[in-house]
Parts: structure tokens; C-alpha cells; sequence
């Protein structure tokens, strides 16, 4: 073989291996959004620094191979992973690089950014450094000093974290479906990816079991909306078996404009917005059972988020007044109402 031939070779062989390592970001993101999807944030965060190793720019059509292009935003997902990470700065630094989401819409930049932002301030804050007081003598206790009691700390349901993962997992499923049909234009798409965020975020901070329930709520209604997103020039399917509509069709049929906003926040989980159009409708209909049903479902549902003794209250009101006037024999439907509500409406 002569010294020729063989340079060529020797040089061919180094394209073909420079090729081969700059086409591996593209394979590295891909993988960094398959981790995004499941939750496995470290994961992220090492194949998008991986990827960005490779191609630092970011591009709605990033061009990978032949005519293959890829909605390409690394930094996006590097700066949602480190925020769910704690890792704050971090996560600023990458949110403030980026130009938008790429495949997958965790949320807009600027409520990522002001989230990690608030989380970064409350971790910077210092203490308050203790007060010096002077301590008076301790008296002699004519009476025993009762023992305090302790305090009771909430206790998690694992089973029921379990499934508010779940419900957010299969929101996601239902809302890559609806990519899958072109229909990330629909304002059905934005809102469910809006509620899908709200419920991942919710789902980083949870602290009780009402927060699990509320966050499977929110999950199980983004499914719901994201089945309904259509592409452009497709037309809407009749909505006879969404929630609003059948709920809509139970109650009376006049002040329908009214109810169904009413309604429509109640399943998007805008319960103190449902609240304040349920009770405005009480008025109206003040002989209606599913009125009341509905406006005490929405107040329990903000006492969740609260902790607010008033609408508990209110909700328990609410719930005495919708068996006077209503026929629930068998309780509150299942396919209306969670089994939490259903349980406090059947107790109450």
C-alpha cells in the first residue's frame, strides 16, 4: 500500500470519527428529555450539559443529520431540572441563556425564573439573631406544670404520592398524544401544559394529603383537556363526554353562560373562581341542590390550598344545604366529584 493511499485513509477514518462525535448532542438530548419526562432531573441535567458540550446554540430547528431538524433548547430543561434540584443559581444562570421551551412545556421562563428567584431569596435570608432577654427568677410552682402536647406532625399516604406521580405521568402521556396530532397550537394544548406544570410544581412541595389529592385533581383534568386539543382546520369533537358539559346538562338548563364558566373553572381546578360563580348562581337558583353540591365541593377544595377554617365552614354549609334540596341517596357522583369531597359530603 503506498504512503499515499494511506494518508487518505488515515484521514478519512478522522472525518468519519469527528462526524460521529459531533452528531452524539442531538442523541444526548433526546435522552435529557426522556429523563425530564420520567422526573429524573440529575439525569437531565447530565445528558443537556452533555448535549450543550456538543452545540451550545440553541435553535427551534436545530439541524442534526440530512434534513432532520429538532426543536433544540437545552438550557431550558437544564434550568427546569437544577430548579427541581435546589440547585437555584444554577438554575438561573441556564434559565437566563435560554430563548424558550423546546418539545416538552414546562412553563413559561419568567415563572420559572421568578420561582427559583423567591426559592433562592428565602434560602439567602439570614435568621434573625436571637433577642438577649434578662430571665426573672423561676417562682416556686404551687401546681403540677400540665405536660404539653405534642405536636402532631401530618402523615403522608405513601400510596397516595404514588399516585399523584402517576396522574402526572399520564397527564404527560395524554398531552404527547395530543403533540402526536399536531395540536400544540390549540389553546386546549397551552391549558392542559399550564396545569401539567402547576401540578409538578405543587407535586415538589407537597406536604399533606390534601395536597396529593389536589394535585391527582389538577393531573386527571389536564388529561382531560389535552384529549380535547385539536390540530388547525381539524374540527372539535362534540364534547358530550367531558365533565363540564354532562354536569352542565344535570342541572338546570337556564343561567347556562354562568354555570358553565362556573364549571369549567371547577374542573380546571380554579376552585376559588368557581367558588365565587357557584355562589353567585345560589342566588339565582336558591332552590338547587347541585348548586350547592358544587359550591361546597369548590369551597372545601380552597380550604385544601388554605388551610383556611372559613371555607371549610362555608363548605360544610354548603353540603348541609345541598341535601336538603337535592336526591343524593347515593352520595356525590364519582365522575363529578373526588373521593375526598365525596367522603367530607357524606360525613357532613
Amino acid at each position: 500500500m503506498s504512503r499515499a493511499r494511506t494518508v487518505t485513509i488515515a484521514a478519512i477514518a478522522f472525518f468519519v470519527a469527528l462526524g460521529v462525535a459531533n452528531a452524539s448532542w442531538y442523541d444526548d438530548y433526546d435522552a435529557g428529555i426522556i429523563a425530564v419526562r420520567k422526573g429524573q432531573w440529575q439525569l437531565a441535567v447530565q445528558k443537556m450539559t452533555s448535549a450543550i458540550g456538543g452545540n451550545a446554540r440553541e435553535d427551534n430547528k436545530a439541524r442534526t443529520y440530512g434534513a432532520i431538524f429538532i426543536n433544540y433548547h437545552p438550557y431550558y430543561y437544564r434550568g427546569v431540572a437544577n430548579l427541581n434540584l435546589g440547585k437555584y443559581e444554577q438554575a438561573i444562570a441556564d434559565l437566563e441563556r435560554t430563548t424558550g421551551p423546546g418539545p416538552e412545556n414546562l412553563g413559561s421562563i419568567d415563572m420559572l425564573m421568578q420561582m427559583a428567584k423567591m426559592k433562592l431569596a428565602s434560602e439567602s435570608t439570614p435568621e434573625p439573631p436571637p433577642t438577649q432577654t434578662v430571665k426573672p427568677p423561676t417562682p416556686t410552682p404551687v401546681n403540677p406544670t400540665p405536660t404539653p402536647t405534642p405536636v402532631q406532625v401530618p402523615q403522608i399516604d405513601p400510596a397516595l404520592r404514588a399516585r399523584a406521580a402517576a396522574a402526572i405521568n399520564t397527564a404527560k402521556q395524554h398531552l404527547t398524544s395530543a403533540q402526536q396530532r399536531k395540536a400544540t397550537a390549540s389553546p386546549q394544548y397551552q391549558q392542559a401544559t399550564s396545569m401539567i406544570a402547576d401540578a409538578a410544581t405543587k407535586n415538589s412541595t407537597a406536604k399533606s394529603n390534601d395536597d396529593y389529592n389536589t394535585i391527582i385533581s389538577i393531573a386527571d383534568n389536564a388529561a382531560t383537556i389535552a384529549d380535547l386539543a385539536t390540530a388547525p382546520g381539524v374540527p372539535t369533537p362534540t364534547p358530550v363526554p367531558t365533565r363540564p358539559i354532562s354536569a352542565a346538562d344535570a342541572v338546570l338548563a337556564d343561567y347556562r353562560p354562568l354555570l358553565r364558566n362556573a364549571l369549567e373553572n371547577y374542573f380546571a381546578g380554579e376552585f376559588e373562581t368557581a367558588a365565587r360563580g357557584f355562589e353567585d348562581l345560589s342566588r339565582k337558583l336558591p332552590n338547587n341542590g347541585w348548586i350547592y353540591a358544587f359550591l361546597g365541593a369548590s369551597q372545601y377544595s380552597v380550604y385544601a390550598f388554605e388551610a383556611d377554617e372559613a371555607y371549610k365552614n362555608a363548605a360544610l354549609r354548603s353540603f348541609r344545604k345541598a341535601k336538603q334540596l337535592g336526591k343524593f341517596k347515593g352520595g356525590l357522583p364519582e365522575k363529578y366529584f373526588s373521593k375526598r369531597i365525596r367522603k367530607v359530603f357524606r360525613e357532613t
